[in-house]
């Protein structure tokens, strides 16, 4: 009896982790980016010369890139580096895109605070999630939506703007807030759209080629930047705590969009993006340890909303996305109709005659 109960509950719980290990993935990645952020910020706010945002994308995609490239090299990855030939383009766009993605956070790190930073990019899932509804066609459910919502909720108590706010030891007047804001929402369009692009993509290349692309083409672009640009200046290390946060830099990177795109490709766009929402408590938290800042009632409140609204994602997948029964080796038109696969299968028959290398 108690082997079989055991049993029970082994697979209970392999049925809870195939259905969200793409929500756990994601989940682990945002350590990574909340690291990331924290180091950069402090980079470019603490620093004397400070660093400028288009170096810190440079020494983190030049370091990603290298890491990848290694890392493939010694794994032998499929298709490695320029992937299949069917989805090149769709790589180079998620390459674009990301690097507006990448380039919106760390510029609005220099006159956002760390939490108002990060509640901006809370805007691209949604975005994202209605990106992929329209142009492939993935549902975005009515859970999806009410999530979203409650969580902008959350946000909104999160948010308080203010006319003028803190970076570091210096004051940052409103037109630079105003500035560093629109780019953050141009950041926000950029992430949405390397959201939409890697589910298009799917399981068709390997995550570390996906990676691959976004930290050269980033690479590229910010160095063409830094060499054109007369009021962009190349800051070389004083010390070695910068050292350090540079290196650590480019290694969160690495981690982090590894754990982001093999998430994305198992879990769909809108609900893996709500695990965004636990970037909030690590910014809490790094801004109490680092700047000694203490959130207020209301900051308290609408982190309850957001982890609430994110673990009620996690757990209220419905039958059409968490069937786990296989398809037996000869099958039909109504097999495939009746029988639910995982969320990284479920495609129509015309999909799987048309395109045998899904």
């Amino acid at each position: 009896m108690f082997g079989s109960m055991l049993l029970r509950w082994k697979t209970i719980a392999q049925t809870w982790y195939d259905a969200n290990v793409g929500l756990l993935l994601f989940a682990m990645g945002q350590l990574f980016s909340s690291s990331m952020n924290l180091f950069a910020r402090i980079l470019e706010t603490t620093s004397d010369p400070p660093y400028n945002a288009m170096q810190i994308v440079f020494t983190r995609m030049s370091i990603t890139t290298v890491a990848c490239t290694f890392y493939m090299w010694m794994n032998g990855v499929p298709d490695a580096p320029l992937g299949p030939k069917e989805v090149r383009p769709l790589l180079v766009a998620r390459g674009l895109t990301g690097f507006f993605g990448l380039f919106g956070m760390y510029y609005s790190l220099t006159y956002l605070s760390l939490s108002d930073a990060t509640v901006i990019s809370f805007l691209s899932p949604t975005v994202a999630g209605f990106a992929c509804s329209i142009f492939i066609k993935e549902k975005f459910g009515r859970v999806d939506k009410i999530a979203g919502f409650i969580s902008f909720f959350g946000v909104v108590l999160i948010a308080q703007p203010t006319p003028n706010v803190t970076a570091g030891d210096s004051t940052v007047t409103t037109g630079q807030r105003l500035a560093a804001v629109g780019v953050a929402l141009l950041g926000v369009l950029g992430a949405a759209g390397a959201f939409t692009t890697i589910r298009c993509i799917g399981q068709r290349a390997h995550p570390l080629i996906s990676v691959n692309y976004f930290a050269v083409i980033c690479t590229i672009v910010s160095s063409f930047a830094l060499a054109i640009s007369p009021s962009l200046h190349f800051v070389l290390p004083q010390a070695a705590w910068q050292w350090a946060l540079l290196f650590s830099i480019g290694i969160c990177g690495f981690c982090y969009q590894f754990l982001l795109t093999a998430g994305l490709q198992r879990e769909k766009a809108g609900r893996a993006g709500n695990m965004l929402y636990l970037q909030m408590f690590l910014a809490f938290l790094f801004e109490k340890l680092v700047w000694n800042e203490t959130p207020n009632w209301m900051e308290y409140a609408g982190s309850g909303i957001i982890l609430g609204s994110a673990v009620w994602v996690a757990v209220s997948k419905r039958k059409t996305e968490t069937g786990y029964d296989k398809i037996s080796t000869t099958v039909t038109a109504d097999d495939l109709e009746s029988q639910p696969q995982r969320p990284t299968e479920t495609y129509e028959l015309s999909d799987l005659t048309a395109n045998p290398t899904l």
